[in-house]
């Protein structure tokens, strides 16, 4: 938060408390303190590497994660805990009157199996500043997304039905995601040296292309971000101007990336599996508003046809038939698994003679619902 967590929080004399910017000495000394204190409650704890060539801080950031068994944390510090992050403020060490601001942040995923993976993976997505959001909008069109959970592969085909479900998980090892960009591990661990040093590193990978990032579609929020993120702002205004005359022949596609990511992290038979689900979707969408279509009713009539069918037909050997019993909801099969290619006029000819016995048995499960429903 900079340093401002507390500018609305009043002390005695009315005032909020002065958090003054730390010098580098003081920023290290407390860091190394503090980290020290919150491993006897937690089993991981990092400082995220701030961004490069800082001189000065408006505040530390503590990542944590695995609190340990033995311990039984006061309540109100619990509360703070569980709620994901809380700032503190402890008394400055050298200036007199004044406080240091001390955010520490629960890992996402704490106590899940995939903890630890998340805890190493929030570290290096908040570490170095704005490194990470210069590395997504570099590559977004391509493809690559990196999120909380980890890096993604964005399916553009299921993208527009479903921003969620077109998201394919790759990894979420940091050295693993570097590789894939083609960026140097070795070099990112030894840190940068100052801002340009960063953003030549993120220039180097095997992906990134100038006339690309020159040509990309620029969102809402990332003209918001170039107003709040400092580094981010200088990267576009400064240093990709003057990068722009790169000659260096990088014009991968998406499709290209996709191929290269399915490879690398072994995830051909999810996709494959990600685009059949999808077309299922799209194909039994299609179907419905054609079974709609055909049905000679509208409005709650419709709708109720549309229930019975969907409760009250089920398939043998690809022919749909009345069944005896309801299929409840959470037992529904998409139609167009069941049928046979090239058979939905087949489907619709029939459904145009059963309709009607697959809306009065709806209409009379209903009305047995409701008399079961009063007796409660």
């Amino acid at each position: 938060m900079g340093g401002q967590a507390f500018a609305n929080t009043p002390t005695a004399s009315g005032k909020p408390p002065h958090v003054p910017r730390m010098s580098p000495e003081v920023y290290q000394r407390l860091s190394a303190e503090y980290t020290t204190k919150l491993e006897t409650v937690f089993d991981r704890v990092v400082v995220p590497r701030d961004a490069p060539g800082k001189l000065d801080y408006g505040d530390i950031d503590f990542l944590a994660g695995g609190i340990k068994a033995h311990i039984v944390p006061p309540w109100k510090l619990w509360a703070h805990i569980k709620g994901g992050s809380h700032s503190y403020a402890i008394v400055h060490p050298e200036t007199p009157e004044a406080y240091v601001q001390l955010d520490v942040e629960l890992s996402p995923g704490d106590g899940t199996p995939e903890g630890l993976e998340l805890f190493d993976w929030t570290a290096f997505m908040k570490g170095d500043g704005d490194l990470l959001q210069i590395i997504g909008i570099t590559h977004r069109s391509l493809g690559l997304a990196c999120n909380d959970k980890g890096l993604h592969f964005r399916v553009k085909d299921i993208f527009q039905d479903d921003k969620k479900k077109a998201l394919l998980f790759l990894t979420r090892d940091p050295d693993r995601a570097m590789d894939f960009y083609g960026l140097d591990t070795v070099k990112y661990h030894q840190g940068f040296a100052n801002e340009t040093e960063m953003f030549d590193w993120v220039t180097s990978g095997r992906f990134f292309s100038a006339s690309t990032f020159a040509e990309r579609t620029e969102k809402s929020n990332d003209r918001s971000r170039q107003m709040k993120r400092p580094a981010y702002a200088r990267f576009v205004e400064e240093y990709m101007p003057a990068f722009l005359d790169d000659t260096r022949p990088n014009e991968w596609t998406d499709e290209e990336v996709l191929q290269e990511a399915l490879m690398a992290f072994d995830k051909k038979a999810e996709y494959t599996a990600m685009m059949e689900a999808h077309e299922n979707k799209k194909a039994e969408e299609q179907l419905w508003h054609e079974i709609r279509t055909v049905l000679p009713v509208e409005g709650n009539p419709l709708k109720t046809a549309v229930r019975g069918l969907r409760r009250w037909v089920m398939f043998e050997k690809g022919e749909p038939r009345i069944s005896a019993d309801s299929i409840p909801d959470e037992h529904h099969t998409p139609w167009v698994t069941w049928i046979a290619p090239g058979s939905t006029e087949a489907l619709l000819d029939w459904i145009k003679e059963n309709w009607e016995q697959a809306k009065t048995l709806e209409k009379a499960h209903a009305t047995a619902s409701k008399v079961t429903a009063s007796k409660r």
